[in-house]
C-alpha cells in the first residue's frame, strides 16, 4: 500500500488515474481491506459479465486448476498436532496425580468417609467441577494441600485450555500457524530452503477460459480431490449457471467428483490417478493387475490368467475424508498352491483378495472415452496453457508467490483484487491486439485496392484528355 501511495504522489500515470488524488496507506489499506470486504466478490462477478459482453469469455467451460501460495504468517511460529497431543495426555496424568493425592490426604483426614472417584476424562469443564467440590470440602486446606490447589487453579488449568484451544484451531489438520490460524501447512514445490520444508499456505483455486480468470476461491485443505464441490458451488452462486464442461488434471479424478459432475449434467474431461500409465504397454499388456483380469459381470467373479475363478467374498464401505461413502466389493482365489506363476501374480502368503470399486471403474471408463475423443485430447492440450499459463503470469511475472494479509477472508479478498488486476490487464492486451489486427487488415485492404484506384484514375484522364483533344 506504501507504493500505491508513493506512486500517486511520483508517477505521471497513477496521477493521472487519480486525478491528482493523494490518499496516504491507510486510506487505500482501509478501502480494500474493509469496505470492500463484502463487495469483492460481486466486484470480480460484474469484471467476468463485462467480459462475457466483449465476447473474451462464455462461461460454457471452465478449466480448473489450483497452486498453493505462502502464508503472510511467521514460517516457524507453528503448532503440530502430535506435540500437542503428547503434551496433554501429560497434563492429564499430573492432574489426576494431583487430584488423587489430595483425595487421599482428605480421606486420612477423615473429612470424608468415601473417596472420591476421579474421572476417567480430564477437561477445563471436568477440573473446574473438581476444584468447585475441593474448594467446599476444604474451608481450611492444609499448607500442602494449598499448595496443590493453587497449582491445579493457576497452572494446570491454564496449560489444559491452552492446549484444548489448540486442537480447536486445527480442526481436522495436523497443525496451524500462531501467527496465521486460517493457514495450513503445505509442501510446496519451491522451498526458502530448497530442502522440501512444510510451510503455513493456502491452497487456491481458479476456473480460466482463453486464459481469463472466471472463478476463484481458496482452500485450507493441500489435496485438490475435496475442493471441486465448494468451488462449482461458489460459480453457481455467482453466474447463476453452470458450465457444460470441466476440464481438470489427476488431482480431481475421485468417485466423488465423477458423481458430481454427473448429477450436474456437466461433461468431466478430468483425469484420474494412472490415465497416463495405462496407455503404456507394461501396464497394459500386464495380465496380472486387477484391471485386466477378466470380469463375468453377469456371476460376479474375476478370472486369473491360469483360468482359476476368484469369487467374491464380501463387501465394505470406504469413506473418504469428505466424508463420502464408497461401496468396496472383495473377491478372493480358492487355492494358490502349486500355481506356478504366484510370484509374478501376488505376493500374499494366502490366496489373493482382490478389492474393487465397480462404481468407479465405471466412471473411470466413462470419463476415459471422454478424454481420449477428438474434442478431450483437444481440450486437454489447451489445459496447461490455460491454467497454468495463468499462474505462471501470477506467480512469476506479477511476483504474486506470498499473501500480504492474514487469515481466511483477507486472503480471499486479497487473491480475488489480484484476479481482477490479471482480467483487466489482459482485456486490455486484448484489445489492443485486435485494434493492431484491424490496422493491419485496413492497410492490407487499402494495399490491394491502390492498383485498381490507379487504374480508375488513368481512364478517367484518358477521357479527359480526349475530350480536350475533340475541342
Amino acid at each position: 500500500m506504501s507504493k500505491i501511495a508513493k506512486a500517486l504522489q511520483e508517477n505521471i500515470h497513477f496521477m493521472f488515474i487519480s486525478g491528482n488524488s493523494t490518499p496516504d496507506f491507510r486510506t487505500i489499506n482501509d478501502f480494500r481491506g474493509k469496505r470492500l470486504k463484502g463487495h469483492i466478490h460481486q466486484l470480480f462477478a460484474e469484471v467476468v459479465k463485462l467480459l462475457v459482453e466483449m465476447g473474451y469469455v462464455s462461461l460454457a467451460v471452465e478449466y480448473i486448476d489450483g497452486t498453493k501460495i505462502e502464508s503472510a504468517s511467521n514460517r516457524y511460529t507453528f503448532v503440530w498436532r502430535r506435540s500437542v497431543e503428547k503434551y496433554k495426555a501429560k497434563l492429564e496424568g499430573k492432574i489426576k496425580g494431583v487430584l488423587s493425592n489430595i483425595n487421599k490426604s482428605i480421606h486420612a483426614d477423615n473429612q470424608d468417609k468415601n473417596q472420591e472417584v476421579l474421572p476417567e476424562k480430564i477437561d477445563t469443564q471436568v477440573l473446574k467441577e473438581q476444584l468447585s467440590q475441593l474448594n467446599k470440602k476444604l474451608k481450611t486446606p492444609n499448607k500442602q494441600q494449598g499448595k496443590a490447589l493453587v497449582k491445579l487453579q493457576e497452572e494446570h488449568l491454564l496449560k489444559l485450555a491452552k492446549y484444548e484451544l489448540d486442537l480447536a484451531r486445527m480442526g481436522n489438520g495436523n497443525a496451524y500457524s500462531q501467527t496465521d490460524v486460517s493457514a495450513t501447512f503445505m509442501r510446496l514445490k519451491d522451498d526458502h530452503m530448497k530442502n522440501g520444508q512444510l510451510k503455513p499456505a493456502y491452497n487456491a483455486h481458479i476456473s480460466t477460459e482463453n486464459q481469463f480468470i472466471t472463478h476463484a476461491s481458496i482452500h485450507q485443505t493441500p489435496g485438490d480431490t475435496t475442493t471441486l464441490s465448494i468451488h462449482l458451488d461458489g460459480f453457481q452462486q455467482a453466474y447463476n449457471q453452470q458450465s457444460d464442461t470441466v476440464v481438470a488434471d489427476a488431482g480431481y479424478g475421485s468417485e466423488e467428483n465423477y458423481e458430481l459432475l454427473e448429477q450436474q449434467q456437466i461433461a468431466a474431461y478430468v483425469k484420474y490417478n494412472y490415465f497416463h500409465l495405462e496407455q503404456k504397454q507394461k501396464i497394459s499388456n500386464n495380465l496380472f493387475l486387477a484391471q485386466n483380469l477378466f470380469y463375468n459381470q453377469a456371476a460376479d467373479f474375476y478370472v486369473c490368467p491360469m483360468g482359476q475363478p476368484m469369487e467374491k467374498t464380501g463387501s465394505s464401505k470406504r469413506v473418504s475424508s469428505s466424508g463420502y461413502e464408497s461401496q468396496i466389493t472383495h473377491y478372493q482365489a480358492k487355492r494358490s498352491e502349486g500355481y506356478p506363476l504366484r510370484g509374478m501374480c501376488h505376493q500374499a502368503k494366502d490366496n489373493r483378495v482382490l478389492s474393487i470399486n465397480h462404481r468407479l471403474n465405471q466412471l473411470k471408463k466413462q470419463a476415459k472415452q471422454l478424454l481420449m475423443s477428438q474434442k478431450g485430447l483437444e481440450l486437454c492440450s489447451k489445459r496447461p496453457v490455460e491454467v497454468e499459463a495463468v499462474f505462471g503470469q501470477l506467480k512469476s511475472n506479477n511476483h504474486f508467490k506470498q499473501f500480504t494479509m492474514k487469515g481466511l477472508e483477507k486472503v480471499k479478498l486479497e487473491f480475488l483484487w489480484m484476479a481482477i488486476g490479471h482480467n483487466l490487464r489482459k482485456m486490455g492486451t486484448k484489445s489492443r491486439q485486435l485494434a493492431q489486427q484491424a490496422r493491419v487488415q485496413a492497410e492490407k485492404t487499402s494495399f490491394c485496392l491502390f492498383p485498381l484506384k490507379m487504374a480508375t484514375l488513368s481512364s478517367k484522364c484518358c477521357v479527359l484528355d480526349k475530350k480536350e483533344k475533340l475541342k
